[in-house]
């Protein structure tokens, strides 16, 4: 009993977090809504698994087939009743949906992603940890990405309607060079700024990659491809003299690159999005009202269109980690990364392993789906007008 829990803890995990919500649900309308949230996530990736499923199957050959093939190198006679007698031991001469419920059944009762044709081992041993490490690369560069472009953006929102020069009379002399000056310094850098974000739309980030390492290259230096460089790549992080701070700093000298590279394209385009979506705000009748009360300046944006503008970006967190993942694999294979992305273009350029780029591909609609399952909760409880129009209060 003890081994049969341990190995279907998350259909358990599943199973109690549905009716613990069910029965909160009951007395309270906020629980209700999470709990209808949390099922359409469930519909969300079953959907999604019956995509992949399906898309991996348009793909040319199977498992069997590969499997026979690798055994032929070997010098083996291999006939057509190898490959059938193969194919039927893997399960592969089952319908489609025999085939894909069973994937489901284990996926959702032992956390098992299929085996892998090409490592000739399970999924989740040939994934290892290179999953978290893409995770980490979009993560790190979606922070980059929020913590430039959310100040910038609503720096350029304010400046765009501002004169470059303060022209009022009733200021003296030197108030209106300080202003002038101010205005000047913000209204330049809202300009490089998009420029900067124009770049970032219009070049695409492996092209990015390859400027930086043929600078260093040019240079004469080494370039900071790979996560480490040969001289640590296999030095243990601990010694004998207790942890290799050499190893950290090579570590931290590689890996801003692809954090910057990934954050590159998203830090330009939430620099637009968060530009547009104070402007739009700040054109809003309430916000008049508020200046008809008499607010003004940095405590009218502050409290009025900045705040109402971060909850749209919040909630397409989900969606941004999509896109950010979605530039990692090629940036991946430039900087000469072995992380999930570099596996997921071997999986599918290289190797035509279909149950490996399911399971990279399911793996990364679980994440997004979650993000934007955990961004609807917490804006249903923080942002009045959303608890409004959900909960009707």
């Amino acid at each position: 009993m003890t081994q049969f829990l341990a190995q279907t803890w998350l259909l358990w995990i599943l199973l109690i977090t549905a009716g613990a919500l069910t029965l909160l649900g009951r007395t309270s309308q906020y629980f209700h809504y999470v709990r209808n949230r949390f099922l359409m996530a469930l519909v969300g990736l079953l959907t999604v698994s019956l995509i992949v499923f399906s898309l991996m199957e348009v793909l040319p050959g199977d498992c069997a087939e590969k499997y026979i093939a690798y055994k032929s190198t070997q010098g083996e006679t291999i006939t057509q009743a190898d490959i059938d007698a193969e194919r039927a031991r893997m399960g592969l001469d089952q319908p489609f949906a025999v085939r894909w419920g069973s994937w489901v059944a284990n996926l959702t009762l032992n956390g098992d992603l299929g085996f892998s044709c090409a490592k000739r081992q399970p999924v989740n041993l040939a994934l290892g940890d290179r999953f978290w490490l893409s995770f980490m690369f979009c993560i790190a560069g979606l922070m980059l990405s929020y913590l430039i472009a959310v100040p910038f953006g609503i720096l350029s929102a304010y400046v765009l309607n501002k004169p470059w020069a303060d022209r009022n009379p009733q200021h003296t002399t030197a108030r209106r060079l300080l202003n002038t000056l101010g205005l000047g310094l913000a209204k330049a850098l809202d300009v490089v700024l998009r420029i900067i974000s124009y770049l970032g739309l219009a070049l695409p980030n492996f092209l990015l990659a390859l400027n930086i390492i043929l600078l260093y290259v040019f240079a004469g230096e080494s370039a900071p491809t790979g996560l480490f460089s040969d001289a640590w790549r296999n030095e243990p992080w601990f010694a004998e003299q207790g942890f290799q701070w050499g190893k950290l700093n090579d570590f931290l000298g590689h890996i801003w690159l692809p954090i910057f590279v990934i954050g590159w394209s998203a830090t330009a385009l939430q620099l637009q999005t968060v530009r547009a979506l104070v402007v739009d705000e700040s054109n809003k009748l309430y916000v008049d009202a508020a200046r008809a009360r008499g607010v003004r300046g940095l405590s009218l944006w502050a409290r009025y269109p900045v705040r109402h503008s971060i909850s749209p970006l919040f909630n397409s967190v989900g969606f941004d980690f999509q896109r950010v993942f979605n530039d990692l694999p090629i940036v991946a294979v430039v900087i000469g990364l072995t992380d999930a992305a570099a596996l997921l273009i071997e999986a599918l350029a290289m190797t035509n392993d279909q149950e490996l780029a399911a399971g990279i591909l399911f793996l990364v609609a679980l994440v997004v789906i979650s993000m934007n399952f955990i961004t609807d909760i917490v804006l249903a409880a923080v942002d009045p007008r959303v608890r409004k129009s959900v909960l009707g209060h």
